[in-house]
């Protein structure tokens, strides 16, 4: 893995972050105070990012790439969109990491700890907030439907099984 600090002044990465969901409701300025904090990561093919069962408060950004979501040695997803956020359920509820996340080909991402966004001032750190745990929420209720159909798909499968 490389990492560089993020360099507010990079257009081209400004440019990537102006298209992520959890930044496109953002000013620039509210992005470039919020990202003082983070760091931008290269991590190459096989390279591990996160590892379930530990624990850390960063929240990740996919820039360009492919990842894949393992849990317990199984394959269960995948990440290859811009945008895509993984690593918010620890910094929601400071629980150990849920899967392990690693690089399928050379990829690029934010990284942003939680106490970056308490670096803002007042105003700027309330309405980066808002928009995150929006953010956040949405990915989430997204996952917890894919969780609910694949659940009724295992007990489909399963019923025809007993048959």
């Amino acid at each position: 893995m490389k990492e560089v600090p993020f360099d507010p002044q990079n257009d081209d990465i400004m440019e990537r972050l102006r298209n992520v969901p959890a930044f496109n409701a953002l000013p620039d300025g509210h992005i470039r105070k919020a990202m003082k904090a983070a760091s931008i990561r290269r991590y190459d093919a096989g390279e591990v990012i996160i590892n379930q069962g530990e624990f850390d408060n960063q929240v990740f950004f996919l820039i360009f790439g492919h990842l894949d979501i393992m849990v317990q040695g199984n394959k269960v997803g995948e990440l290859k969109r811009l945008g895509d956020i993984f690593g918010e359920m620890g910094i929601l509820d400071g629980s150990p990491r849920s899967a392990t996340i690693t690089a399928a080909r050379t990829s690029l991402v934010v990284s942003l700890n939680d106490t970056a966004l308490g670096s803002l001032g007042d105003g700027s750190k309330l309405f980066t907030q808002a928009v995150m745990y929006r953010v956040f929420a949405e990915v989430m209720a997204v996952r917890l439907r894919d969780a609910n159909q694949t659940i009724v798909n295992l007990q489909d499968e399963l019923r025809e099984l007993k048959k």
